[in-house]
This record gives C-alpha cells, sequence and structure tokens, in this order.
C-alpha cells in the first residue's frame, strides 16, 4: 500500500528495517493535506447530515411576525419547497467534499509510484549497495562483487522509471487539486453575500410562486468550511507542483543538487564520470520532447508493435541469412575482379617480341591509368570509422533521482562521501599532513598543521557546508605531557595550532569533521621538534616548515642505527 510507503509503517514496527525512508517531508506533507480534506469533508457531513436542513415561512412573516401564522410549524412545507429552494451547492456541497476527499486519498492508492514494486525493487537494489559500502564489509573488496555493484548502478544510471512514475503521480494529483480547488471555490462563492455567481446556481429563496421565504441556516458553515478547503487545496497543489518541478531534473533547482555535484566529478583522464545537462533550457527542452513523445508517438509505436506481433511479422533467421549472404556475394565479387586484373597483366607480359616497341609504348600510357585505378579503388576502400550513439543525459536517471529523494532524510556529506566509493574519484582519507606548508613559529614555539587538499571531494562538502562553516579538521598532539588540544588559525580554519616543547616527539591525531560528525579519520603523523633551531631560523626565518624536522630526524635516525651496528 501507498501509506505504508510513505508513513514507514513497516519501519516504525521494526518489521522492515533494511529499507529507506522513501517519502520525503513534501510527499507527508501531500498525505496530510489530502487527509485534511477528508477530514472536513466528514466534519462537514457530520454537522449538516445527509440532507441540507431548510426553514420556510410565510412570505408576511419575514417582514412581521405578529401574524398567527407565523407561530405554526411548517416543516412539511419545508420538505415540500427543497428542490425548488436549494440550489446544487446547498444541497450536495458536504457530499462534494466527501467525494473529493476520495479521489484525493484514493489517488494515493494507485500503484504509479507508491505501491509499485517495481519502484521498491529500484530503491532496495540501491540500498544494497549503500549498506555494504557504508558498513565497510569485507566483501566490499572482493572483485566480483564489485562488478556485480557496477552492473546496479549501470542499471540505475541507465534507467528514468522512478523519474516518469513520480512525474505522472504528481501530474495527476496536481490536476485533481486544480479540479477540486475550481470546483469549491465556485461552490464557496455562491454563499457569499458577494453576490457572485459564474454558474448560476443560485436561487431567490423563495417557493410557491413567492408564497413563501426560505432560509438555509448551514449556508454560513458552507461559506468558511469552503474557504478553509480552498486554502488546504491551494497549498496541496502547490506541494505537488514543487514535487512535478523536482522531477524535470534542473540542476540546482527543486531539490536536485547532487545534479550539480556529479556534473564536477571527474575520472583520472580528466572527463566527466557523468554526463549532465547543465543548460536548463535544453533540459526543459528534452523533458517537452519525451513528453509529447510519450503521448502521440509512443502510442502508435505500441500499436504498430502490437500488429506486427499479432501478424508475426518480425525479423527472423531467414532476413538473417539473406543479409549474410548479400555481404559473402559482395565478396566474392571484388575476389573475381581482383583475378581478373591479375589475368590480363599476365596476358600483357606473354605477348612476342616483335611488337615490344609498340607494347612498351602502350605500357607507358596505359601504366598512369592501371596506377591511377587502384588509387580510387582504395580511396572508396577506405576504412571508416563505426559512429557511435553519443551519451544521453543523466539528469532523469534512478541513480540520481534516488540520490536527491534521500537527500531529505539523509546527510548530505554521506551521499557525497559514497559517491567517491562507486566513482574513480579520491575521498577525504587521502588527506595527509602538509610538510612543506606546516611549519613552526618559533617566535612563540606553536606548531601550525595544514593538511593537503583533497580535491574535489572537499570542494563539494565545502559548498555542502558553506552556511555552516565547511568542513573542520579536528585533532589533538600526544607528547610527554599527555594530550595537547589544538587551536584555530586566523588566516585558515582549517590549520591547527599547537604550543609544542622542542626537542620532544609528538603524534598527530585528526580527522575531519562536518555539522558536528566524523566523516573521514586520517592517518597520525610523528614529527620530532628539533633541540635547536638557530639553523633553521638563518635558512627559514622565524616559521622553520615541518619538512626541515622530518629531514633532520631522519638523518639522526640513521645516524644512531650506523653507530648502534
Amino acid at each position: 500500500m501507498a501509506f505504508l510507503d510513505i508513513l514507514n509503517i513497516p519501519g516504525l514496527l521494526g518489521a522492515d528495517l533494511h529499507s529507506f525512508k522513501r517519502a520525503n517531508i513534501y510527499d507527508k506533507l501531500d498525505l496530510g493535506l489530502a487527509g485534511v480534506v477528508a477530514l472536513i469533508g466528514v466534519s462537514v457531513l457530520i454537522l449538516n447530515g445527509f440532507s441540507s436542513p431548510l426553514t420556510c415561512v410565510p412570505a408576511g412573516c419575514s417582514s412581521s411576525g405578529t401574524s398567527t401564522n407565523c407561530a405554526l410549524d411548517w416543516a412539511f412545507q419545508s420538505g415540500l419547497c427543497k428542490n425548488e429552494v436549494l440550489s446544487l451547492p446547498d444541497a450536495n456541497f458536504h457530499y462534494l467534499l466527501v467525494g473529493l476527499a476520495l479521489l484525493l486519498v484514493g489517488l494515493l492508492t494507485v500503484p504509479i509510484y507508491w505501491g509499485s514494486n517495481a519502484s521498491k525493487e529500484l530503491f532496495d537494489n540501491f540500498y544494497y549497495i549503500w549498506a555494504k559500502l557504508k558498513n565497510g564489509d569485507e566483501e566490499c573488496k572482493d572483485v566480483e562483487w564489485k562488478r556485480r555493484m557496477h552492473f546496479v548502478l549501470d542499471q540505475l544510471k541507465s534507467g528514468n522509471s522512478l523519474t516518469t512514475r513520480y512525474a505522472l503521480y504528481h501530474g495527476l494529483a496536481l490536476i485533481a487539486d486544480l479540479v477540486a480547488l475550481v470546483v469549491v471555490g465556485l461552490y464557496t462563492l455562491n454563499f457569499t453575500d458577494l453576490g457572485i455567481d459564474p454558474l448560476g446556481l443560485a436561487t431567490d429563496g423563495t417557493c410557491s410562486n413567492g408564497a413563501f421565504t426560505c432560509t438555509i441556516p448551514n449556508r454560513n458553515l458552507f461559506k468558511w468550511f469552503g474557504l478553509l478547503t480552498s486554502v488546504v487545496l491551494v497549498t496541496k497543489a502547490i506541494v505537488n507542483l514543487k514535487c512535478l518541478l523536482f522531477s524535470l531534473g534542473l540542476p540546482g533547482l527543486f531539490g536536485r543538487n547532487f545534479l550539480i555535484y556529479a556534473n564536477q566529478l571527474n575520472d583520472n583522464s580528466g572527463e566527466h564520470i557523468y554526463n549532465i545537462q547543465t543548460n536548463p533550457i535544453m533540459v526543459l527542452l528534452q523533458t517537452l520532447l519525451v513528453v509529447l513523445k510519450l503521448v502521440f508517438i509512443a502510442p502508435i509505436q505500441w500499436l504498430v508493435a502490437f500488429c506486427k506481433f499479432y501478424a508475426r511479422k518480425y525479423d527472423g533467421p531467414k532476413e538473417i541469412i539473406k543479409r549474410m549472404s548479400a555481404t559473402n556475394i559482395r565478396a566474392e565479387q571484388k575476389e573475381t575482379k581482383k583475378v581478373e586484373k591479375e589475368a590480363k597483366a599476365l596476358e600483357t607480359e606473354a605477348s612476342g617480341d616483335d611488337d615490344a616497341a609498340v607494347k612498351k609504348g602502350d605500357a607507358k600510357k596505359e601504366k598512369p591509368k592501371e596506377i591511377e585505378k587502384p588509387k580510387e579503388e582504395e580511396k572508396k576502400e577506405e576504412p571508416v570509422s563505426t559512429p557511435l550513439v553519443a551519451r544521453p543525459a543523466q539528469n532523469w536517471s534512478d541513480l540520481f533521482f534516488i540520490i536527491d529523494i534521500l537527500s531529505y532524510n539523509i546527510d548530505s556529506c554521506d551521499l557525497i562521501l559514497f559517491m567517491t566509493k562507486i566513482n574513480p574519484v579520491p575521498g577525504l582519507e587521502n588527506k595527509k599532513v602538509s610538510v612543506d606548508i606546516s611549519y613552526l613559529d618559533t617566535t612563540s614555539t606553536t606548531m601550525v598543521v595544514s593538511h593537503t587538499d583533497a580535491g574535489v571531494i572537499e570542494s563539494l562538502l565545502d559548498t555542502e557546508l558553506a552556511t555552516e562553516g565547511g568542513l573542520q579538521i579536528v585533532g589533538w598532539l600526544e607528547g610527554p605531557t599527555g594530550i595537547m588540544w589544538s587551536q584555530k588559525t586566523q588566516d585558515n580554519p582549517k590549520n591547527l595550532a599547537f604550543a609544542v616543547s622542542l626537542g620532544s616527539t609528538y603524534e598527530l591525531v585528526s580527522a575531519v569533521y562536518g555539522r558536528g560528525r566524523m566523516l573521514a579519520r586520517l592517518q597520525n603523523f610523528t614529527f620530532q621538534c628539533p633541540q635547536d633551531t638557530k639553523k633553521q631560523i638563518k635558512k627559514y626565518g622565524n616559521n622553520v616548515p615541518l619538512s626541515a624536522f622530518i629531514s633532520q630526524s631522519l638523518f639522526q635516525k640513521f645516524s644512531s642505527d650506523g653507530v648502534a651496528a
């Protein structure tokens, strides 16, 4: 059921733990608003009853209530006047709300996107890879498992089933919302005192040729519930419109941020890993062409394919054999031409000695022609490269649809790191201490540690975390006096500063954080501060690079090992 997919009831009950929360905040809001419309319809039905009440009295009682007829019970007459006095909105508004609620909620039960086994299967395939790589299972190192992973990812990259189903569902929901909004709006205008009645459904409120004047007690109730329903339907239409725009695949718009990130990923040769169309105009044009093809051309193609299947007219083995025989005939013709040319050449060489002079003259004249012919044939027979089909744009692929949908429920940093595991892109774990940029400030004996750049992944994470300070490097030094916590530098917040003691050995323990969570653990780094820094100050100044310490400590280590030997 679609309700189970949206509300994730199996996950709440612990019956389906190995699945994603596929519904984002907008899908849940759409379901909630449909429930609100249903609640309004049921409430109006309970308050009004199955039949709208009507009160009719003689016409004179409306101006003066002193007549004895006004004190009589006119319930029977009121029942007779219902068909004449009650307009279509007055008599059926409560039924209209209940019917619209059933329509909006019932649309969720249609297995277009929600409740479809095809959609759930694609999410389960993605979850299988996600869970394995997220937990770092040993199975992920197996070559055959990686091959299966790439087969699944290729299926997700080339397919667009999820985008099509999602767009179809929210397109139908948007149409239903707009139709319901128009009908409820027209009914509500009939209940107001503005005198606006576009459909001409209002009545004059009199019965029996003006002998009785009738009033509808619940008319004001209908008006306010109609306004409330209109507001809910407007909100629901905006939500469905946003979800429909999500399906367009516009990079960076309407929740499709990972299309921008994927467009910046390059392989080792510098080429784009994914083919993302970033021009919004081209994206809209391609989407329009796909919709037109689906509406006008696809039905004709399905009909032609059905007729061929029904008439049993399809490519069989006989046509394949004919094509093969045609190619063989062409090859035989070329061989026969070559044999004839060789035979003619032998006849000219085997001719008598009497006509040698004439033959030599003829040979000189014919040589250019014989030389030209092979050249023309060679030009004709030049190999032509096989034309390749251009890679289609992957804006609507199932892979990025799933990733962008999950970004509402999963931290985007985890999804960016996941992309480094399925693509040949270096990750954050490749960050190391930069011995050339890190330095010791000899004026305050402060060690400033800087790390190397992790490439495009670090820039993507910094973009994602731009409003939250970007990536952060957290770490400490373990030395003779225990743990020494770091301080931030003003010029670069990613640098770590430590107050160190000369002549001591330290080990740096660090990790990369984002949104208060550890994203990657970096390798430990050990270094030794020199006892005397006078030589380094003369050579480098007050800021001595870390590379000078490492070279000196290695030289001392190797020299001490040689003395011990």
